[in-house]
């Protein structure tokens, strides 16, 4: 499940794709997900033309300059808060420049402005699909048990 169909917002891996006999995608935007330190990422180059990836860290990947889906997991928490992303406090390479670490942390920030005037993050109208898959990808799940707390066994008789 390698790529994404941006105009039937729909997952799909490269042979689904392309080797279709109806040849439904043949038309469509569809973004190129690579795998990168354990966590998804799309080209910036690409992506650029969807969202406005202004203020979200770009890294590089095979000489290419990547943006991450979701915070990588190797860039640790900060203490100073000046130095890391401001949704999920990891690091930056370049806090000066980049305000975000991944697309998720920039969405986050977003859907957290109570401001309309703010300018919108997302620079053209084709992308409401990527933006609606997001909204569902950070809304919160049910909460888990615990691994440890109170026994879940039948009573004794």
């Amino acid at each position: 499940m390698n790529r994404y169909c941006i105009d039937c917002d729909f997952s799909a891996c490269q042979y689904c794709c392309l080797s279709s006999a109806s040849g439904s995608h043949r038309h469509h935007k569809i973004l190129k997900i690579y795998r990168h330190v354990y966590t998804d990422v799309v080209s910036l180059g690409t992506m650029e033309k969807y969202i406005d990836c202004s203020q979200i860290q770009p890294y590089k990947c095979n000489k290419r300059l990547v943006v991450a889906l979701t915070p990588l997991p190797h860039c640790g928490p900060t203490l100073n808060n000046e130095m890391s992303c401001e949704i999920c406090k990891r690091r930056l390479a370049e806090p000066d420049q980049y305000n975000y670490c991944s697309i998720s942390c920039k969405v986050t920030a977003f859907e957290r402005k109570s401001s309309e005037s703010d300018p919108p993050f997302l620079s053209n109208d084709h992308s409401s699909p990527i933006k609606e898959q997001r909204k569902k990808s950070t809304q919160p799940d049910k909460p888990k048990h615990k691994r440890k707390g109170y026994p879940r066994r039948a009573p004794l008789f």
